[in-house]
């Protein structure tokens, strides 16, 4: 025999002698289940905070009032006064008869309210028959502090100064006027209208305005389309600022921590909102939100992307060309596990003859990349504590171009997810909603993501930062 025919021997007995042990490892020769140890727990969803700053013009709380007090302002029945001489009573009804302002600067809340009264005086003891009536025009000049408490209702402690003009008076032989009378008796008469404005302010609907901000923080924001995802915030707590009275304005800040995520579904997904808390007081006012969004990759959706992948260009190493049939993806403490099945072809062997199915596990670790805002599987390696004859025979025909081409394909692409999630959410804060309280936010910076993994998947917590605008109309 020449040498001629002792190449060709070699070059056909080589290819066959191959394929043979794979065929070989391939009949009934499973690979056991990888050692595994308990995933990385899954983080607590940071607390995000929204304060918003709100806003209420004099002029506007000036239209407010003026409304509350549109008719009677004071109501004084039997109220015993001095009239000269004599002890009086008197019942006096105050309407209001003009436009009614409000300043609000230093502190201060200050209200000017005209308005026209009626007086009925009578005497008591043996002149009880004496009875006298009197029409006069007035005015109220009144200051005072504001506070809200955490029940969300606002007080004050009017105080001021009345002035009346001069309406006749006549009762029996004493003659007076209405003026005279309510400066005899300023404190006790002016007491009535103080509280009866301190009433109002408090019946101010703060409360329910705030309640409309703390039921609208659940309802779910639609911030994208393919896939339809959603940003769901679960508020705990509220916080609320003194009010502050300046530069023609009152302004209230409010602020809420609750926990944010993104859920991934065609439906708007259930959130109820629970009953609005007790506020807690707030030394700092404050317009500025952050708030954390978890990005989740589950396990059976990243599987399937790179089983996908690998179905559609599978890798060619060692003279064979893989075709995978499964991948999944198994969460442990230090790693994952890559768990796979595959079938080797080798490349002379056109009709597949000698190729072999077998089970082969791979470990890696997974990073998350924040320029690319990818999420890959690093340092894959195959598995050796879970090796049967199937991975002997890859790891002498393929070696590591195997490992280097599948880690390859288990790259997983979110940058356009995390993109689209960033612009859909500042597009739709930006929006103002609502109407009696319109609240819109400027996002202002995204933080890189942090990133883990967990039992259910791939995780990238992303944060934003921002201000918030609010306009509250009363």
């Amino acid at each position: 025999m020449d040498w001629r025919s002792q190449a060709l021997i070699r070059r056909l007995l080589f290819p066959a002698l191959a394929g043979l042990s794979v065929l070989l490892s391939g009949c009934g020769f499973e690979a056991p289940a990888p050692a595994r140890s308990p995933a990385p727990a899954t983080p607590a969803v940071p607390v995000s905070t929204l304060s918003a700053t709100l806003t209420v013009p004099a002029a506007q709380l000036a239209r407010l009032l003026g409304n509350m007090t549109e008719y009677q302002i004071a109501d004084l029945r039997n109220q015993p006064i001095k009239c000269g001489p004599l002890q009086c009573r008197l019942d006096l009804h105050a309407n209001r008869a003009g436009p009614l302002s409000v300043t609000v600067d230093d502190g201060a809340l200050g209200i000017r309210m005209p308005f026209a009264a009626k007086a009925a005086l009578s005497t008591s003891g043996f002149l009880s028959f004496l009875h006298g009536q009197a029409e006069g025009q007035g005015l109220a000049v009144a200051h005072t502090g504001m506070t809200v408490s955490p029940a969300l209702q606002l007080h004050s402690n009017a105080d001021g100064a009345v002035t009346l003009d001069n309406g006749h008076l006549r009762i029996g032989p004493v003659v007076t006027n209405i003026a005279q009378v309510w400066n005899d008796n300023q404190k006790s008469l002016s007491r009535p209208l103080w509280r009866s404005l301190d009433k109002e302010i408090a019946r101010l609907p703060v409360r329910p305005r705030i309640a409309q901000v703390w039921a609208g923080a659940f309802r779910p924001i639609r911030v994208g389309k393919s896939p339809v995802s959603w940003l769901v915030l679960r508020p705990e707590t509220l916080g609320v600022s003194q009010p502050r009275l300046r530069d023609g304005r009152i302004t209230l800040s409010l602020a809420l921590s609750a926990r944010a995520r993104v859920m991934v579904q065609d439906a708007a997904p259930e959130n109820a909102p629970t009953p609005l808390p007790a506020a807690q007081i707030m030394n700092a006012p404050s317009q500025a939100f952050s708030f954390s969004v978890p990005l989740l990759l589950p396990y059976e959706q990243a599987s399937q992307l790179a089983l996908a992948s690998l179905v559609k260009r599978p890798p060619h190493a060692g003279g064979m060309t893989v075709r995978f049939k499964r991948l999944q993806i198994l969460p442990s403490g230090q790693d994952v596990v890559v768990a796979t099945r595959f079938c080797a072809d080798p490349d002379w062997d056109p009709f597949g003859w000698f190729a072999s199915c077998g089970d082969v596990y791979l470990r890696g670790v997974p990073v998350f990349d924040p320029v690319e805002k990818t999420m890959r599987v690093d340092r894959l390696h195959y598995d050796v504590a879970s090796g049967n004859l199937m991975l002997s025979a890859v790891k002498t025909l393929a070696g590591d171009e195997l490992t280097r081409l599948l880690q390859s394909q288990l790259v997983f692409h979110e940058a356009g997810q995390i993109d689209r999630l960033e612009s859909q959410i500042t597009q739709v804060l930006a929006r103002p909603e609502g109407r009696e309280l319109s609240v819109s936010a400027r996002v202002e910076s995204f933080g890189a993501p942090a990133f883990t993994w967990t039992a259910d998947g791939f995780l990238a917590v992303f944060s934003a930062t921002g201000q918030v605008d609010a306009a509250l109309n009363l």
